[in-house]
């Protein structure tokens, strides 16, 4: 389309203006993702345990955040937004990964392969603190895990975990009570001390 000239005003063309807007909305997005991308990818990773397909979620959360960037304004939280998506989005994996079950055994396929279990000096160290600590947060209950962590992981308060989760902040703070002490049985069995 040509620019049109009109008296008095500056002149323009339709093609200027959407490479405008599409330059502005690619650095929003870059600024989002560089600020977002490594605590979401966190809070996933203890969400479900797997770093890759805590990868592949946090990979979905930001291509739906991509899709959807137009719908955030300032009354909206940027954050429990983005929170929100990587919730939902770890869930449904969480709930397809259920309904999977894992073909028969390829045990006999692959008797000749070294075993991938790690070795002693690796099992030793396998047993330190937080990975005792992420087996008994792997315990507790999806939506109890979830409100930990972004309580005590991303420093969330009630309001803006209720966002995230869709619940009142009395229900976070009930919520919340339960999962430490869902938390505190779970570490007990871990071989924590009270």
């Amino acid at each position: 389309m040509q620019s049109m000239a009109v008296p008095g005003r500056i002149p323009w063309d339709i093609s200027t203006m959407t490479r405008r807007a599409t330059d502005a909305r690619e650095i929003e997005f870059a600024q989002l993702f560089d600020e977002f991308s490594a605590p979401i990818h966190n809070y996933v990773l203890r969400m479900v345990g797997d770093p890759d397909r805590a990868a592949d979620i946090t990979q979905d959360t930001f291509i739906k955040a991509y899709r959807k960037l137009d719908t955030v304004n300032e009354a909206t939280s940027t954050r429990s937004w983005l929170y929100r998506i990587a919730t939902n989005t770890a869930i449904d994996d969480m709930r397809r990964r259920r309904m999977v079950s894992p073909m028969g055994d390829d045990a006999p396929a692959f008797a000749n392969r070294p075993d991938p279990r790690p070795g002693p000096e690796a099992q030793v160290m396998a047993a330190t603190l937080d990975e005792r600590v992420q087996r008994a947060l792997m315990k507790l209950r999806p939506n109890h895990r979830q409100c930990l962590l972004l309580s005590d992981l991303d420093d969330m308060g009630a309001q803006q975990i209720g966002e995230v989760m869709g619940l009142s902040y009395a229900a976070v703070r009930t919520l919340l009570c339960r999962a430490r002490g869902e938390m505190r049985r779970a570490l007990s069995a871990e071989g924590f001390a009270r």
